[in-house]
């Protein structure tokens, strides 16, 4: 049985692996105004679990976030539940500081202590974790995953489904292609072409990927 908690709006959270348990726990430690009913999730079980993504027949009265890691996979279980009716909410935590409107956003996920500037440009299913800082006019696709103590410098652009990992550094005007990875602690000086892996300081290609990795 579902308990309605008055005022806020009923939030089922897609995934009940790490970062769907913690944003649960962080909706609930600063009193966002979410009311957590559970999770959907195809390989987890639990009483938190309501059902598997694959079977979920969406709510009306609720709204929903992915939680996975996995840019592509927020994206795509994103559209697969939109198109059956899902509505979709973004979680901001009250301690990030962006000059940067996020009103609007769709199934994003902003999290502690962030830093956003001003005219940023965020797409949808994006995720910025703890401590990583966005400079001016920078301009994220959809998909992005922006690791822990990450740096993006003004108009460096993300294109699609492109990963910055914990402590990286991307310059300003630089330009990282859609599906390419970003190695932890890089210092990321020229642009990187999609699907590609780039590693160190500088950064230098270390592997190379296709659309269907």
């Amino acid at each position: 049985m579902v308990v309605v908690v008055p005022n806020k709006m009923q939030l089922i959270i897609v995934g009940a692996g790490g970062l769907g348990r913690e944003m649960a726990a962080g909706i609930r430690r600063y009193d966002l105004p979410y009311d957590v009913i559970g999770h959907i999730d195809d390989e987890k079980s639990g009483a938190n679990i309501l059902d598997k993504i694959i079977d979920h027949a969406p709510i009306a009265t609720a709204r929903y976030i992915t939680c996975f890691g996995d840019g592509a996979a927020r994206n795509r279980i994103r559209s697969t539940l939109a198109s059956r009716g899902a509505k979709f909410t973004s979680i901001i935590s009250p301690t990030a500081q962006s000059v940067t409107p996020t009103e609007g956003l769709i199934n994003c996920l902003i999290l502690g202590s962030c830093t956003i500037s001003n005219d940023t440009q965020i797409g949808s299913d994006v995720l910025i974790q703890t401590l990583a800082v966005l400079g001016h006019d920078v301009v994220l696709g959809d998909g992005i995953t922006i690791s822990a103590h990450a740096f993006v410098g003004g108009y460096a652009v993300l294109e699609d489904l492109c990963t910055v990992h914990p402590h990286a550094v991307i310059l300003p005007k630089v330009r990282i292609g859609r599906g390419a990875v970003v190695g932890a602690g890089s210092v990321v000086i020229k642009d990187v072409a999609p699907y590609t892996t780039v590693f160190g300081s500088p950064a230098k290609v270390i592997a190379y990927g296709n659309p269907h990795d």
